[in-house]
């Protein structure tokens, strides 16, 4: 495209506006079209077909470091599966959906139009003919008869109110000069341009509704309500939203209230009501139509302790989940079982803040209580519900059938622990259920843990290092390659994973949580490291437990025994490296930026003393003077005796000399 802003720009008498070419508006906006509308529509086919990212969330099919996921394969679970994903695609398909299915349509439409209108108008270029409205075949006469008439039209003098008119006059000049001109002509001929060779201006193609006269106002209007009112409305709405839940996901004012009343003495019975008294369960609604249902169901609920809030909403919330715990779900109407459902999936988040609180206040014994409260709402089991109730079609028959007789079994470990064929309570169950209990069996975790204590690259402990204990875990009833999946959990609504924690504690009667560490990997092997600093000398004890968060009766627990010394008793050696010497020998960051300015000062300090040594020289004292004239004087005396010396000396040699010759002489 060659020209400039005023070869963009006609005067069309037809439209009475601003013939601007737009063609490079198109050629954007089907590039930023199409660059939104394929992937957009890769998604959306996939997610219609193959299903959503939501779905591989809840039961995803490979753990982080690449093992495939082991399912339970109970009919519980894959109903349960199943009718999540129904749920997941039934929320596709619903008006969201829709809207995305519109929203690209019209896209795929907006294409097409742009492609069509591109394929018929082409980017507008300097065309003098087109400018002077005369035909390519005009004689000079007619090319000038048109230049003039043209002229008169558009004269800016003939038109002062029109800011147009001149770039239309300076247009017909430039379209007549380079017909007429013999430079003018040759320039367009060579370069497209009356005026010579032009550079090339590339920027974003903007409508022609844009540049109107008539619509500059409310597009003005529209950015200011943009700018101004919607994205500062939509910054206060978000963070209005925002502000009041912590970094956990949980309500501040929960946080609180979990903090005023969670102590030392808390265990699971008082955790339902303090869940139902949370931020979250406070702002659910609550329905007149209600009462009677809840009336039933209270007449049924057991509750452990009395009540301390008085609020229709907590009562309500506490009495559902005590429902839950004790599996009385068949006496809920499906409004209080959505009301339920909503709760225990705010429970997730909610009970985690409340183990966090028991760990970071070194309160064993209660942060033990909160994840047997969570897992008793994984599981649906009271307070002192049997284990022996989350083995599917296991009710309260068949546990006084196994609490009796000769193998009578109490725990899950000891009716896991059995063959089959000596399992009690499933000798009257049909092939399916059978079939459920074996699935729960093989994928229940069998957790084996083993635990050592050591201080990194040191032989001894000694008191004051940093120790570590290392807790390597391992799943007995996995294969290689494999990893636990979703937890069996028939009576939660959404799928849950196993969650293990590991507490290093001191022996009884302290029982002091002295680190704790949570462990989310579902591999076969994982190994974890609790560092802790060692505080006292001597033989200590302490114990290592492994806390699963969504079964029960699965727990391990292992001792720990170990001797501190003192730094008398270790005598450890202490080797440095040469290279850790020659570190030692190297300046640090801050002598290394100070070191020019060190060197300025330790010159110039250099410099002072030796202009002071030249000043004492200069100038000696009197004794200085008296001793240098001694000095001299000795210096002179010396010098008198040996020459008094030499002169005698050559007197004697003359004498011989004289004696000799007279010798000669006689004879």
């Amino acid at each position: 495209m060659s020209g400039g802003f005023r070869d963009t720009f006609t005067k069309d008498e037809d439209k009475g506006l601003l013939g601007y070419d737009d063609a490079a508006f198109f050629y954007f906006a089907s590039s930023v079209l199409v660059t939104i509308a394929v992937p957009w529509t890769y998604s959306f086919v996939k997610n219609t077909i193959f299903g959503s990212k939501e779905e591989e969330k809840d039961v995803p099919g490979k753990s982080k470091s690449g093992s495939e996921s082991r399912q339970c394969q109970s009919s519980a679970m894959v109903a349960k599966s199943e009718q999540a994903k129904e749920s997941t695609r039934r929320r596709n398909c619903s008006g969201c959906w829709w809207l995305q299915l519109i929203v690209l349509g019209l896209m795929w439409l907006s294409i097409y139009l742009t492609c069509t209108h591109l394929g018929q108008e082409e980017i507008k270029s300097f065309d003098p003919f087109k400018i002077l409205e005369v035909a390519p075949s005009a004689t000079a006469a007619e090319i000038k008869k048109a230049y003039r008439k043209l002229s008169l039209v558009y004269h800016p003098d003939k038109n002062q109110d029109d800011p147009l008119a001149s770039a239309r006059f300076i247009q017909i000049t430039k379209a007549y000069s380079a017909l007429t001109d013999e430079t003018a002509k040759l320039n367009y001929e060579k370069y497209g341009n009356p005026d010579g060779p032009q550079t090339t201006k590339v920027g974003i193609g903007l409508p022609r509704f844009l540049l109107e006269k008539e619509n500059q106002l409310v597009i003005l209007s529209l950015f200011f309500l943009v700018l101004l009112v919607i994205i500062p409305a939509l910054a206060i709405c978000y963070y209005q939203r925002t502000k009041h839940y912590a970094e956990n996901g949980v309500m501040i004012e929960s946080l609180q209230l979990l903090e005023m009343y969670i102590n030392e003495s808390t265990r699971v019975k008082n955790c339902p009501e303090l869940l139902a008294a949370s931020a979250e369960s406070r702002a659910m609604i609550t329905r007149a139509e209600d009462q009677k249902s809840m009336e039933a169901l209270k007449a049924q609920v057991v509750v452990h302790n009395k009540l301390k809030f008085n609020h229709p909403v907590i009562y309500r919330n506490s009495t559902l989940l005590l429902a839950h715990m004790q599996r009385l779900h068949h006496l809920m109407t499906p409004e209080l079982r959505k009301d339920l459902d909503q709760l225990l999936k705010h429970s997730t988040k909610i009970t985690q803040a409340m183990i966090e609180y028991s760990c970071m206040r070194d309160w064993f014994f209660t942060a033990q209580s909160m994840i047997e409260f969570r897992r008793s709402l994984v599981q649906a089991l009271d307070v002192k519900s049997s284990q022996l109730l989350q083995i599917p079609h296991f009710d309260d028959d068949i546990l006084r059938h196994c609490h009796r007789g000769k193998n009578a079994v109490s725990t899950l470990t000891d009716f896991l622990n059995r063959d089959p064929e000596q399992r009690k309570g499933v000798a009257k169950m049909e092939p399916q259920q059978l079939a459920d209990v074996e699935a729960f069996a093989s994928h229940i975790s069998n957790m084996e843990i083993r635990v050592s204590v050591d201080v990194e690259d040191e032989e001894q402990i000694v008191f004051g290092d940093i120790a570590t204990v290392t807790v390597g875990m391992h799943r007995k009833n996995l294969r290689e390659g494999e990893a636990v999946g979703a937890v069996h959990a028939p009576f939660f609504p959404e799928a849950k994973f196993e969650e293990w924690w590991l507490f290093l504690v001191e022996a009884a009667p302290a029982n002091r949580i002295i680190t704790f560490l949570r462990v989310r990997d579902t591999d076969k092997e994982v190994e974890h490291k609790l560092r802790f600093q060692v505080m006292r000398p001597g033989k200590q004890k302490m114990e290592v437990h492994a806390m699963c968060d969504s079964y029960a009766g699965i727990d391990r627990k292992a001792e720990l025994s170990f001797t501190a010394l003192t730094e008398e008793e270790s005598k450890r050696e202490i080797f440095v490296h040469k290279e850790d010497e020659e570190l030692d020998l190297q300046p640090t960051l801050f002598q290394q930026l100070m070191g020019d300015f060190g060197a300025e000062e330790e010159s110039d300090e250099e410099e002072e003393h030796v202009a002071e040594e030249k000043q004492k020289a200069a100038k000696p004292t009197k004794k200085n003077k008296a001793e240098s004239a001694q000095a001299n004087a000795d210096d002179e005396d010396k010098e008198e005796e040996d020459a008094s010396t030499k002169g005698g000396k050559d007197g004697d040699d003359d004498d011989e000399d004289a004696s000799s010759a007279s010798s000669s002489d006689s004879d």
